[in-house]
């Protein structure tokens, strides 16, 4: 008698990598996320950057710096779009990238001590020179000159 292998291990296989996908899906895009809230994973001080990033004043000076790191090649216009989106929503880049934490944290800390938009802006750009052909195409500030 012959014995035929069957074949009927594929589709389970195939549910359990899909049912793994979703799970991963899910915890990344949480309905959090989606209400434009902080997920809870997000802690300590990368947590107050993204407090920060969403407040008026955050908002505003964070559109007006450029990024470094290369995520203009994920489609971010400014600094702000590694921490919220147009959208409002959340956006977990600024978790994962030291670059854009430490440009929202120069942004952050400067503005506190009291430093102008145009300073904190050629402060960036100087830091940030050696990486200039990954930067986010951000215009220069209304009234600025590049230093």
């Amino acid at each position: 008698m012959i014995h035929k292998k069957k074949h009927n291990d594929a589709p389970v296989g195939l549910v359990l990598v899909l049912f793994f996908a979703a799970a991963i899906i899910y915890l990344f895009a949480s309905s959090d996320s989606a209400k434009g809230q902080i997920p809870s994973y997000v802690t300590g001080d990368v947590r107050a950057v993204y407090e920060w990033a969403r407040t008026q004043e955050g908002n505003d000076l964070l559109e007006q710096m450029p990024c470094y790191c290369g995520c203009k090649y994920e489609g971010h216009k400014h600094a702000r779009h590694c921490f919220w989106r147009d959208d409002g929503s959340f956006d977990r880049h600024g978790t994962t990238c030291s670059t854009c934490l430490d440009i929202a944290k120069k942004t952050m800390q400067m503005s506190k001590q009291g430093k102008s938009v145009c300073e904190i802006r050629n402060e960036i750009d100087r830091f940030y020179a050696p990486n200039v052909n990954l930067g986010t195409n951000t215009p220069m500030p209304r009234g600025c000159a590049a230093s």
